[in-house]
């Protein structure tokens, strides 16, 4: 079996839109220090749409604010590795740099929408502020935009001038949307969009981010915890675990044949609409404090699989074919 280092995809560098190389992340507070990511790397190609799956704590929007270098001040650092963006560092942008950056070439939507939007500008003023700063249009002509862009996603365009607070929860998600794509960006990063909202508009929101991420033919990085919303629009998924990417590869090959026992986990805690009742597969134990983590695998205290080595030595990548790899001692030796 081969150990690989860099989760990539087999492509030219020209064809990357973003490239995490073994970033860590830590906080650091007077409670001690949280290691909220240990060494993730992650490459995004052109057009491409990529999940990052895990429970809460497992580092996801520490990594996705690490991208658009917006950890909090005085509390979160970046302690080794690099982001390149277009192949540029994006630790070394001025803040210049980064705030043309942000909005213009990598948007974001919010978990909430109702926090993300500024509750004292009315929606049109906060989606056209956008397309002023980054593309440098007048007034007038960004709010015309902004009405075209609402009526895209089903919201009437006379409604540029209520505020959020007048808007539904998935009216509110859908400004937040249009607001990270006005610009067209080359990226769009996505952190949990469907928590906050019911089954119904989440189906609505994801079939909308679909159809906008072709035609604006952005790479997605979708974050979250459901696994049906990567199985819907994703082609990768790297699977997250303890501030590390424990699995990784085609969304095919991870959902029909898991290699991770974490990820086994996952799949199987998950109902079924056909065949007979089951019980469902709880994950024991609670997930990895990142102020106090486990020696060796992250997950050998939850796993039942686990083997002596698992308790002291951090399992490397192993490749188990083309599109997929895995980070667990336990499928050592069977490929």
């Amino acid at each position: 079996m081969k150990a690989t280092g860099l989760l990539e995809k087999q492509a030219t560098q020209s064809d990357q839109v973003l490239r995490i190389e073994n970033l860590h992340v830590e906080y650091r507070s007077g409670g001690g220090i949280a290691k909220a990511v240990n060494g993730v790397n992650l490459t995004l190609h052109k057009g491409e749409a990529v999940g990052l799956v895990g429970e809460s704590g497992a580092g996801k929007t520490t990594t996705a604010l690490s991208i658009l270098n917006l950890l909090p001040e005085g509390t979160g650092y970046i302690t080794k590795g690099d982001i390149w963006f277009n192949n540029e560092s994006v630790l070394k942008k001025s803040e210049t740099e980064l705030n043309k950056m942000r909005g213009g070439q990598i948007g974001m939507v919010f978990a909430n929408p109702l926090t993300s939007l500024n509750p004292v500008f009315t929606i049109g003023h906060q989606v056209a502020m956008v397309l002023m700063k980054h593309r440098g249009i007048k007034e007038k002509q960004a709010n015309e935009t902004v009405k075209q862009l609402l009526e895209m996603v089903g919201i009437p365009g006379a409604r540029l001038n209520d505020y959020p607070y007048q808007l539904s929860g998935g009216m509110r998600q859908r400004v937040g949307i249009i607001a990270a794509l006005a610009c067209s960006p080359q990226l769009l990063i996505a952190d949990e969009p469907t928590t906050a909202l019911d089954v119904t508009i989440q189906a609505q929101i994801l079939e909308l981010m679909k159809k906008l991420q072709a035609e604006y033919a952005s790479s997605l990085l979708m974050i979250t915890h459901n696994l049906g919303i990567i199985s819907e629009l994703c082609q990768r998924v790297a699977i997250m675990y303890g501030g590390e990417i424990v699995e990784y590869g085609s969304v095919r090959e991870i959902f029909t044949a898991p290699k991770h026992w974490y990820t086994y986990g996952l799949l199987h805690a998950i109902p079924k609409l056909t065949g007979p009742r089951e019980t469902l597969e709880a994950l024991p134990g609670l997930v990895a404090n990142a102020q106090n983590l486990p020696a060796g695998c992250k997950f050998h205290e939850r796993c039942s699989h686990c083997l002596e080595k698992c308790k002291s030595q951090i399992p490397p990548m192993f490749k188990i074919t083309d599109n997929h790899s895995v980070a667990c001692w336990d499928v050592e030796g069977q490929v």
